[in-house]
């Protein structure tokens, strides 16, 4: 009985036709096909096969069953037909396989040597662009600005767009995936330090830029959007995200936040320290951190009107500042010329590093590779911020004659880094440095319009207040403690503090001296003048009298007769 096969029946071909319901092996292998190399394929097609399954359907010639001899053909038939089927499943697994390895391009490497007289350090960027893919290659370019240098460099969260800022008034928005221009502008007010330092805002669409008298926030057209007239003389600026909230610090050492959303001035806080253009922020708990004059780096919260925490990191001017994104390290440099890692959770310094020239910026990876700028050349340092390094991953030599590295920044979710010197910019490529998957619900390079629109108000419907910034974020939503027991301790801590320790007795007096406690050692010991000594006095005690000086030790006789010829 036939059925229709649009109705989901099966038709059974007649005798010498083919099924087309069937997938056949017309003697084409999936080999012929694939871009994989053949050795690879090889690999796991040697790793796949099982032996034992492919030999179980061999029919072995039986001479006492006839039967079995005489269907002998018909089931060779069928054993060819299940081997052909298996082989050629087993290569079509092999091409998958090693076509998708070629094709994984998210896993994350380092350079590995082939031995250890090679060093990584000594690769230069025409021998690494040699061997990187087309769209990697494009990276690695150079900028030659003269006219405004010195340049900064900042990328936003994605990695997507870069702002490159001019000291003399030029500004530029970048698409650092295409390197197309997006904006480009000059200061009219445009001189010598018109333009101290640069952050994009909750996405590419603003920024950020700490001029002469104040802050400006232009949107990507490059029309001024808001003029914020309290950040008086600024010389750095950084935006936290989650919060909403632009910070800068100025030449009279206050610290301003001011929310983005509302325009309203969250706090100012005195930092009493002087003049201050250091600051980064702890991408972990939103705490920003100030490298000071003096050398010391405070830590801020606009919940508190004091510091949290005050560190003396440096015997002179704290000249850069970097904090890893775990929150558990913070790399910091200073005029002394010592490059010193610090453990946030002790606050405690690690190591250090020396350097021969001033360090002028510092920044971490993704992956916790730690960039070092002073003046022409910048080293890279892997696995730098938990165990000492004796030597660099790679260092990098500015191709310009004479220019000084003014600032380092890793582009986010990639191997490039940006270098702001002297003579323009350059991009560079790290193998290793970037991470290789990102979240798209937290930073999406690839974004449209509409996921754009999309974020910026999920963002703000998730933005968090500033009381919340503190240095342990696992705090906020715990159990408060009983104020009283918490005042009480408190009041404990402080005046075990006060009171001077006391010191501790010496025990070695009297009976605790050395030649006592030896005395007492020996006095169960028996030896042969021991046991003269207790007989004679025995016999004293008795009044027995007797030859005395039988029982009297060699000592004590001519202790004796010194004293009767006296």
């Amino acid at each position: 009985m036939s059925h229709d096969i649009a109705r989901g029946g099966y038709t059974k071909p007649k005798k010498g036709q083919r099924d087309s319901s069937r997938n056949y092996n017309d003697g084409i292998s999936p080999l012929s096909s694939t871009l994989a190399a053949p050795e690879l394929v090889q690999k796991y097609l040697s790793r796949n096969q099982d032996p034992k399954s492919l030999s179980g359907t061999i029919i072995k010639d039986r001479p006492g069953n006839k039967s079995a001899n005489k269907r002998k053909s018909a089931k060779d038939k069928k054993a060819d037909a299940y081997l052909a089927m298996k082989t050629k499943q087993l290569e079509a697994g092999a091409v998958a396989a090693a076509e998708a390895e070629i094709l994984d391009t998210t896993s994350v490497g380092f350079i590995e040597t082939e031995n250890e007289m090679e060093r990584t350090y000594k690769l230069k960027q025409e021998e690494i662009k040699r061997h990187l893919d087309d769209q990697t290659s494009k990276q690695v370019y150079s900028l030659n600005l003269t006219q405004y240098s010195p340049y900064n460099i900042t990328y936003s969260r994605s990695g997507r767009h870069m702002l490159l800022t001019g000291r003399t008034g030029h500004v530029a928005v970048m698409d650092a995936l295409t390197l197309q221009l997006k904006t480009e502008f000059h200061l009219t007010t445009g001189g010598p330090n018109s333009i101290r330092s640069s952050t994009f805002l909750h996405n590419n669409t603003m920024f950020a830029l700490s001029e002469r008298r104040s802050v400006y926030i232009y949107d990507s057209s490059g029309s001024e959007v808001h003029h914020l007239q309290d950040h008086v003389d600024p010389l750095s600026v950084c935006f936290l995200p989650h919060h909403w909230l632009l910070c800068s610090v100025g030449r009279a050492g206050w610290l301003k936040y001011t929310d983005t959303s509302t325009g309203e001035k969250v706090g100012e806080f005195r930092t009493k320290l002087g003049s201050c253009g250091v600051m980064e922020q702890n991408t972990y708990n939103a705490v920003v951190n100030l490298g000071h004059g003096n050398g010391c780096v405070t830590m801020w919260s606009p919940a508190s009107s004091t510091p949290l925490v005050k560190m003396l990191c440096h015997r002179g001017r704290i000249t850069a500042l970097a904090n890893d994104l775990g929150g558990n390290y913070m790399v910091t440099a200073g005029v002394d010329k010592q490059v010193k890692v610090w453990d946030l959770r002790t606050f405690k310094s690690v190591h250090s590093y020396f350097s021969h020239n001033d360090v002028n910026s510092l920044d971490i990876s993704q992956r916790g590779v730690l960039a070092v700028g002073a003046a022409g050349t910048v080293t890279f340092w892997k696995d730098a911020l938990s165990t000492k390094q004796k030597s660099p991953y790679m260092s990098h030599r500015i191709l310009k004659g004479g220019a000084s590295c003014n600032n380092v920044r890793f582009r986010p979710y990639e191997d490039v880094v940006g270098i702001g010197h002297d003579k323009g910019f350059e991009s560079i490529v790290v193998p290793g440095v970037g991470e290789s998957n990102f979240d798209s619900y937290e930073a999406n390079m690839f974004q449209d319009k509409k996921q754009r629109q999309e974020s910026e108000v999920r963002s703000l419907l998730d933005k968090l207040k500033p009381e919340m910034i503190q240095l342990d974020p696992e705090q906020v939503g715990a159990v408060e403690r009983d104020r009283k027991a918490l005042v009480m301790e408190q009041r404990e801590r402080a005046k075990d503090a006060d009171t001077k320790p006391k010191k501790e007795k010496k025990k070695a007096r009297g009976r605790n001296k050395i030649s006592k406690k030896l005395a007492r050692k020996h006095k169960n010991i028996m030896d042969e003048s021991k046991v003269k000594l207790m007989e004679k006095r025995r016999m004293e005690r008795e009044g027995k009298g007797g030859n005395v000086e039988e029982l009297m030790s060699p000592a004590e006789k001519k202790r004796k007769k010194g004293l009767e010829e006296g």
